[in-house]
C-alpha cells in the first residue's frame, strides 16, 4: 500500500503500577512492558497501513478511571479536538479502557467524527456484531479489573490481620525479605538509617518544648531525609505535615492499621506506649490555634478577653523615633463587639505573674515530678548522644558533599552558577549544624551542674511563681501551656484613661503596680491533671539554661527572651 493511503494513527501504551514501568533494560525508557506493546502496535500498524504519528506511554496509570490518567487525556484532547487522526491503537482494549461506561461514551465520541479504535490482539469488525463484541470485552475487562481488585483487597487485609505490613514500609522501617518456613515473604524490618530519628523525634516532642516547625528543622539539620527516589536520589528533608503524621502514627507502637482496623503487627516497635501517649498530649497542646508571625511572645495563644471570650492578639505600634511598642489586643476589637481596651504587654506580664501565686502544685505530683527527674535527666542524655552521632554523620556528608563540588567547580562542562549555589548552600548547612553540635555539646559538659540545678528548680515547684519568673521565654509559654487551657483577662474599670497609655514608657514597676490594683482581672484555672513527665523535662532543660538578668532599652525593661522576631 503506497504512503498516501495509509491512515494516520496515534498510539496508547499502559502499564498500571510505576514499578512496571522501571523494569527492562536502560534501552527501555518506560520498562519493559511498555516496549513489548509498542512493538506488537508498530507490527500491527506495518500490517495494515497505518502510520504511528504520535505515541503515548502511560507508566503507571489506573484504567479504572479516565481522570487519573493524563497521557491518555492528552490523547482524547487531541483526537477530540484537532481531529488529525482516523485511528488510536493500543494492544488490548484492556490497556485503553477497565471501565465499560468510559469505553461505551468514548466510542461513540470517536464514531461521530469517524475514528475508529483498533486493538492488536483483540477483533474489531465493523457492524452489530463487532459493536457486541466490544461491549462484552469491555464489561469482560471491568469485571476482571473489580474482582482482582477484590481481591487484592482481601488479601492485604488478611496480611495486616496475620501482622503483616501490606505496601510501602513508614519512614523508620524499609521493605526486606525474610526466610519464614523454606520460602522468601516480603517483610519489614527496622531501617538503620532512619529509625534513630524516629525515637528521637518522639521524645523531643513529647518534652512539650518543640513545635512541629521547630522539630522538622532539628531533625533536618541532623541530617534526616526521605527514602532515596528516582525523582530524589539522596532523598528530601519531610515536611510538617508527615512529622504531624508520624507522631501520630500507631505503626511506630508495633501495630498495623488497615481500612481503620488495627492488629497487633510482626515488626518491632520503635516507641513504647508510655512515651507515645506523651507525644499524643504534647500533639494536643500544641493545637492552639496561633500562628507564628513576625513577633512571638510566650504569652500568645494562651490569653482570651474576660469579656467576648474571643482571643487576645499581639499588635505592635512604632513611635515616631522608630521604637516598637506592644499591646495585646481583642480580636472582637476589629469587628467593634468588644470594648475591652489595648493592654500594654508590660502590664499583662505582671498580670499573669501576680496570677501564678494562685496556682498550687498538689504534694502528689510534687513527688512524681521529682521521682522523674532522674529518668528526664537519663532521657535527655540519651537523645543528646543521639543527636550528636547523627550530626557526626551529616557533617561527614556535607563536607564530602562540599568536596565534590569544588571539584566540579573547575570543570568546563559543569554550570558555575549552579555549583556555586549549591556549595553556599552545603556551607550554610554545616554552619546551622555546628550551632546546633556547639549546643549539645555546651549541655553534656555541664550535665553534673544541671543536674543539681534541676533538684534545685525542682524545690520550687511549691512556688510556682517563683518557678515562672525563673524560666526564660520559651519555657515560660511550656509551662504555662502544661498547667492551663485559657487565661481570661479583663480590665476591671474600662473607662481608666492611663491604660492605654502604659504602652509608650512604662516600666515593669510600674505595670507590676497596675497589676496589683483591681483594675486587672485575670481568670483560669490549672488543669485537673498535670503533665508531670512533660514539667520534669522541662526543669530539666531549664536548668541547662543560663538564666540572664532584664536590659533597659530605650528607658523601658526589656527581657531578652519575652519578645522576640521570626526572621
Amino acid at each position: 500500500m503506497t504512503e498516501q493511503h495509509q491512515r494516520r494513527a496515534v498510539a496508547y501504551y499502559r502499564v498500571s503500577t510505576l514499578r512496571q514501568a522501571q523494569t527492562g533494560t536502560q534501552a527501555e525508557e518506560f520498562g519493559g512492558s511498555i516496549a513489548s506493546q509498542q512493538a506488537a502496535c508498530h507490527r500491527f500498524a506495518a500490517e495494515h497501513g497505518l502510520e504511528i504519528v504520535a505515541e503515548y506511554p502511560e507508566p503507571g496509570g489506573s484504567g479504572t478511571a479516565i481522570d487519573r490518567r493524563p497521557k491518555f487525556r492528552q490523547l482524547l484532547e487531541r483526537v477530540l479536538h484537532q481531529q488529525d487522526v482516523e485511528v488510536v491503537l493500543v494492544y488490548t482494549r484492556s490497556r485503553a479502557f477497565r471501565n465499560a461506561y468510559e469505553a461505551m461514551v468514548t466510542r461513540e465520541a470517536f464514531r461521530k467524527i469517524g475514528v475508529e479504535l483498533l486493538s492488536t490482539q483483540e477483533p474489531s469488525e465493523p457492524g452489530p456484531e463487532g459493536d457486541l463484541v466490544t461491549l462484552i470485552l469491555d464489561g469482560v475487562n471491568e469485571y476482571h479489573s473489580r474482582k482482582l481488585g477484590a481481591d487484592v483487597a482481601f488479601k492485604m487485609a488478611a496480611k495486616a490481620a496475620r501482622g503483616g505490613t501490606p505496601g510501602r514500609a513508614k519512614l523508620g522501617y524499609r521493605n526486606t525479605r525474610a526466610p519464614i518456613e523454606g520460602r522468601s515473604t516480603a517483610v519489614i524490618d527496622i531501617d538503620p538509617d532512619r529509625a534513630p530519628f524516629i525515637v528521637t523525634a518522639f521524645r523531643l516532642f513529647a518534652t512539650g518544648q518543640y513545635t512541629l516547625s521547630s522539630l522538622r528543622d532539628a531533625l533536618a539539620v541532623a541530617g534526616l531525609r526521605s527514602r532515596p527516589s528516582k525523582r530524589h536520589p539522596a532523598g528530601s528533608p519531610i515536611s510538617v505535615t508527615q512529622v504531624t503524621k508520624m507522631l501520630s502514627d500507631r505503626t511506630y507502637l508495633g501495630y498495623v492499621v488497615w481500612c481503620g482496623e488495627e492488629y497487633p503487627g510482626d515488626h518491632p516497635a520503635l516507641v513504647d506506649q508510655e512515651l507515645f501517649d506523651r507525644a499524643q498530649r504534647a500533639l494536643a497542646d500544641r493545637c492552639r490555634g496561633s500562628r507564628r508571625r513576625k513577633w512571638e511572645h510566650h504569652l500568645k495563644g494562651l490569653l482570651w478577653c474576660g469579656r467576648c471570650s474571643r482571643r487576645l492578639i499581639l499588635e505592635s505600634s512604632r513611635n515616631g523615633h522608630g521604637w516598637h511598642y506592644f499591646y495585646f489586643l481583642c480580636s472582637g476589637r476589629q469587628p467593634r463587639t468588644c470594648d475591652l481596651p489595648r493592654l500594654p504587654i508590660a502590664t499583662v506580664e505582671a498580670a499573669i505573674e501576680a496570677h501564678w501565686s494562685t496556682i498550687t502544685i498538689r504534694p502528689d505530683e510534687q513527688e512524681a515530678i521529682t521521682q522523674y527527674l532522674t529518668t528526664a535527666v537519663q532521657n535527655q542524655r540519651a537523645t543528646d548522644n543521639a543527636l550528636r552521632q547523627r550530626l557526626r554523620h551529616e557533617r561527614t556528608r556535607l563536607s564530602r558533599l562540599e568536596d565534590q563540588c569544588l571539584e566540579l567547580l573547575g570543570q568546563p562542562d559543569w554550570p558555575v552558577d549552579k555549583l556555586t549555589e549549591r556549595l553556599a548552600l552545603v556551607r550554610q548547612q554545616r554552619a546551622d549544624l555546628k550551632i546546633r553540635f556547639d549546643e549539645i555539646s555546651d549541655r553534656t559538659k555541664n550535665a553534673d551542674t544541671a543536674q543539681a540545678r534541676a533538684l534545685h528548680l525542682a524545690e520550687r515547684m511549691n512556688r510556682p511563681r517563683a518557678l515562672f519568673r525563673q524560666l526564660p521565654g520559651e519555657l515560660r509559654k511550656t509551662l504555662a501551656y502544661l498547667c492551663h487551657d485559657k487565661l481570661h483577662i479583663d480590665v476591671e474599670e474600662p473607662d481608666t484613661p492611663d491604660i492605654g497609655r502604659l504602652g509608650f514608657g512604662v516600666s515593669r514597676d510600674a505595670a507590676r503596680r497596675l497589676a496589683g490594683t483591681t483594675r486587672m482581672r485575670v481568670v483560669g484555672d490549672r488543669r485537673a491533671e498535670l503533665n508531670t513527665h512533660a514539667i520534669a523535662d522541662l526543669i530539666v532543660t531549664a536548668s541547662q539554661t543560663e538564666t540572664r538578668p532584664p536590659k533597659r532599652e530605650h528607658g523601658r525593661d526589656v527581657t531578652v527572651w519575652e519578645l522576640q522576631a521570626l526572621r
